[in-house]
């Protein structure tokens, strides 16, 4: 359970997951702003420090609490002493002074709740530690490890990007990226083909999957971790990459040259379920998820659906704008979707339903696990408010807060967190999370949600275990699956007959089934 959180928590970040294709942000906006100027000379007429500048800029005035100078210039010194990264630097913290001491020299400093005064005692430090060295740490090495020690100091999804990865994290907002449209995935310490996306160049070259990776232009791949695989696959489009791969069923290798294109990244998956009800899975909120969303509401439509089961587990999250307009298909045209609030009372800001012809009439449940995160949780917070949908599974991630991109002078990049989102009844999610009506205990993996950490937690309505649900199921001769799964199956039954879209209506038939499952 741990490592699935650590791992969670990396997708948010916006590292590469289990599949070259699977990256996702948190919650953004995205303002291309101009570098903001700095107030101080650094390093006396040259250009020593000035993404610095920009950062602490950036933080004082747009984080979304106060800062505490203090605290992040001592967070900048403390990394720059470790970056240093010597046995003959030692740093003595004290309640007046701190002294930094290395070999037979040292200077002190004295932090205070300034930022005037706090930035020249930094580059005081900053000057020593290079001086002291004899240049062999380098500038920019000091300078971006007090950068990342500032952001580390704040929160757990503001970050700090180098310049390739502010590209990567730019590239992939899009929803598309340059490589061979495969996803991997690591098994028994070996790296694997999972599948191929249609008429991508993997696919046309005849990769398979379970096909095994030998090698990525003549480099053997063993120990490599699967982040490190997917660099190497993942380029400009245009560009191409040697592949050897062995296959299993006919234990021999196969060498391909394959050229990278831009591969749309697919988030949305539809299909049509028995009585006419539609189930629709976002694993992600990529610049292009409407988009795959419209044409699954167009097959919907000529399918005559009646209601839809909306899969939100395990989704990270992403563009605040697709949360918005994925939202607005189920809602009144001009209802509240979500609001966010930063630090001044001004910066206030709402978000509506932004179409007329919606399918707001028609019923609808939400799916979500405790992996539902950023976007996935403001859909289902306005869908619940709303008042017509009912959500079904566990409590969702908490991630309410909202990050801002600002691309700094160097082409580096922050995403700092600027405001909190909260849901149209006023449900701050980063503390009260998303609480479903219908909490589904996973008692079958293993993994039933322990919560801590978390005080004044809404209650579900009603509570039904896995095993229950499927013992239920089987009986009733229903094929259960990894994709159409026991609570898959319960939101279908709670849908079956209706059509309206109404939230008590849906509960007083899942109190109906509850009530005939023999715990």
């Amino acid at each position: 359970m741990k490592n699935q959180k650590k791992s969670f928590l990396k997708s948010l970040m916006g590292l590469v997951v289990a599949g070259v294709v699977l990256l996702y942000l948190p919650q953004v906006h995205i303002p291309w702003l101009t570098p903001l100027q700095g107030t101080a000379d650094a390093g006396f007429f040259n250009n020593d420090l000035e993404v610095f500048e920009e950062v602490i800029d950036l933080v004082s005035e747009k984080y979304v609490y106060p800062p505490d100078h203090k605290k992040l210039f001592s967070a900048a010194i403390e990394a720059m002493v470790k970056e240093a990264g010597s046995k003959e630097l030692t740093l003595s913290k004290n309640p007046g002074i701190n002294t930094l001491r290395y070999k037979n020299r040292n200077t002190q400093y004295k932090l205070t709740y300034n930022k005037k005064h706090d930035w020249e005692e930094f580059q005081k430090i900053y000057y020593f530690l290079h001086d002291q060295s004899n240049s062999s740490i380098s500038k920019e090495n000091l300078e971006t490890s007090a950068i990342e020690g500032i952001i580390e100091s704040l929160d757990t999804y503001s970050q700090y990007m180098d310049r390739d990865t502010f590209e990567k994290s730019m590239r992939d907002t899009e929803g598309k990226y340059g490589g061979l449209g495969m996803v991997i995935t690591m098994k028994d310490n070996r790296l694997f083909v999972v599948k191929t996306m249609q008429n991508s160049p993997a696919e046309r070259a005849g990769i398979q999957a379970e096909d095994s990776f030998v090698s990525v232009n003549g480099k053997n791949i063993s120990g490599l971790h699967i982040e490190e695989l997917a660099d190497l696959l993942r380029g400009y489009p245009n560009t191409k990459v040697t592949l050897t791969l062995l296959r299993p069923s006919e234990k021999a290798k196969q060498t391909y040259t394959l050229t990278r294109e831009n591969i749309l990244i697919n988030t949305v998956e539809y299909e049509t379920l028995d009585n006419r009800i539609g189930y629709l899975k976002i694993s992600s909120f990529s610049k292009q998820t409407e988009k795959q969303l419209n044409a699954g509401l167009k097959q919907a439509k000529q399918d005559g659906v009646k209601g839809f089961v909306l899969d939100l587990r395990n989704n990270p999250g992403g563009l605040l704008t697709q949360s918005v307009k994925v939202s607005s298909h189920f809602l009144f045209k001009g209802r509240m979707v979500v609001y966010t609030q930063g630090r001044e009372e001004s910066d206030y800001h709402e978000y509506r339903g932004l179409y007329k012809n919606s399918l707001y009439q028609v019923p609808i449940v939400v799916l979500v696990n405790q992996y539902s995160a950023s976007a996935a949780e403001i859909v289902t917070g306005a869908l619940r408010d709303s008042g017509k949908a009912l959500v079904i599974g566990e409590n969702s991630y908490g991630k309410g807060s909202v990050q801002t991109i600002f691309r700094l002078s160097d082409g580096s990049g922050l995403r700092l967190t600027t405001s909190k989102y909260y849901t149209p009844s006023g449900i701050d999610i980063t503390e009260q999370r998303i609480v479903p009506e219908i909490r589904v205990i996973n008692d079958v993996a293993g993994d039933e949600v322990t919560e801590t950490g978390k005080t004044g937690l809404a209650q579900p309505s009603l509570k039904l275990k896995v095993s229950s649900l499927k013992k239920f199921f089987e009986k009733q001769n229903v094929a259960l699956s990894t994709n159409h799964d026991a609570t898959v199956e319960l939101a279908l039954r709670i849908l079956k007959n209706t059509n309206v879209a109404s939230k008590k209506r849906s509960m007083e038939k899942a109190r109906e089934i509850a009530a005939n499952i023999n715990y």
